[in-house]
C-alpha cells in the first residue's frame, strides 16, 4: 500500500482510538468534559510518529499505539499550558479553562496525560518510564520559560534549551521509543535526535506564527508571546542586534503586537527565524537520509518539509 495511503488509514485509526479512549471515561466525568482529553487537531505528532515508525519498518499497531501516546500527553500539556497563561481561544474554540474554570481544566490535563501513559506501557519494557522522563523534560521547559518571562536577558542557547525540553521532549521520546521497535537496521538515522530536532522546528515555527497568523488562521489569540512578555527567537535576534536593539526595546515596552510584527519583518530578524527553522530541515534530512524503508523516508522529508513552511 502506498505511504500516503497507509498513513491516511492509521491516522483515521488513532483518531476514531482517542475519542473512544474518552469515551469509555464519559460516564464518570460526563460526555463533554471527557471529550476535553482528546481533542484531536492538526495531529503533527502523530502524524511524524507514523511517518517515522513506517521509515523505521514499526508494526503500524505498535506505531498507532505510540502516536496516540503522543496526542494525550500532548492535549495534557496544553491543557495546562492554557491555564498557565489564562488563554481564552485553542483551535478556534474557547478553551477549557475559560468554559470549565482552571481547577477543571487543569484535572482534565491530568487526566490526558495519565491515558497517554497507559497507551504506550505495553510498548517495550522503557517506553513507560522514558514517557515519565519525558514530562518531567516537558515540566522543566516550561517552569524555565515561565522564569524567563519579562527577562530581556534571554540568549538563543537559552532558548533553545527551553523549546528542546517543552516541545522537543516528546518527539525524542517518539524517536527513542520507535527505534526500540524497529526491526531493521538504521545506524546513521539516530531517531531520537531526529526527533528533537523535529519538535524544536515545530516550535520555531509556531513562534513566528504568534507574530505572523491571524485569529482565523492559527485559532488562537496572535501576539500572546509579547503580551505574556514571553522572548522567542525572532524576537531573541532582534535583540541581540545592536542595530535593532534600541527600537526593539521600544516596542517591547509598547506591547504593540502589530508593530512588533512588522518590524521584525522588516529588519530581517523574522527571515533568520525562518533561516534557523530551515537549518533544523537539514539536519533531519541528513539523519531521515539512513532511514531503512525508502518510501517512507521520501514521505517523512516531505512532511518535515511541510512542517516548516505550512501557514497553519
Amino acid at each position: 500500500m502506498p505511504a500516503l495511503l497507509a498513513l491516511e488509514e492509521s491516522l483515521a485509526r488513532v483518531r476514531s482510538g482517542l475519542e473512544s479512549r474518552s469515551r469509555r471515561i464519559s460516564g464518570r466525568v460526563g460526555e463533554e468534559l471527557a471529550g476535553q482529553m482528546a481533542r484531536p487537531g492538526k495531529m503533527l505528532r502523530a502524524r511524524f510518529c507514523l511517518l517515522l515508525g513506517g521509515a523505521l519498518g514499526v508494526d503500524a499497531e505498535r506505531a498507532e499505539a505510540a502516536a496516540r501516546g503522543m496526542e494525550f500527553v500532548h492535549n495534557a500539556s496544553l491543557l495546562h499550558d492554557d491555564c498557565v497563561d489564562l488563554a481564552r481561544l485553542r483551535r478556534g474554540r474557547p478553551t477549557p479553562n475559560e468554559v470549565f474554570g482552571v481547577n477543571v481544566a487543569l484535572l482534565l490535563g491530568d487526566l490526558a496525560f495519565a491515558q497517554g501513559l497507559e497507551e504506550v506501557v505495553d510498548l517495550t519494557p522503557e517506553s513507560a518510564r522514558r514517557m515519565i522522563g519525558t514530562a518531567r523534560e516537558m515540566a522543566v521547559g516550561e517552569l524555565q520559560e515561565e522564569f524567563l518571562k519579562g527577562s530581556v536577558g534571554v540568549t538563543v542557547e537559552a532558548y533553545l534549551g527551553v523549546i528542546a525540553r517543552k516541545t522537543g521532549a516528546l518527539f525524542e521520546w517518539c524517536g527513542a521509543t520507535l527505534s526500540e521497535l524497529s526491526p531493521l537496521p538504521h545506524e546513521g538515522a539516530d531517531p531520537p535526535r531526529l526527533g528533537s530536532a523535529a519538535g524544536m522546528l515545530l516550535q520555531i515555527v509556531d513562534d513566528i506564527h504568534d507574530y505572523t497568523l491571524s485569529e482565523r488562521a492559527s485559532g488562537k489569540e496572535p501576539g500572546r508571546d509579547l503580551c505574556e512578555r514571553r522572548l522567542t527567537l525572532p524576537a531573541i535576534l532582534a535583540l541581540n542586534d545592536p542595530a535593532a536593539r534600541a527600537e526593539f526595546l521600544r516596542l517591547w515596552e509598547a506591547a504593540s503586537v502589530g508593530k512588533m510584527s512588522r518590524f521584525l519583518e522588516s529588519s530581517g530578524h523574522m527571515a533568520a527565524a525562518r533561516g534557523r527553522a530551515q537549518e533544523l530541515v537539514g539536519s533531519i534530512r541528513a539523519w531521515a537520509a539512513a532511514l531503512p524503508v525508502p518510501e517512507y523516508s521520501r514521505s517523512f522529508c516531505g512532511f518535515i518539509d511541510a512542517m516548516e513552511s505550512r501557514e497553519f
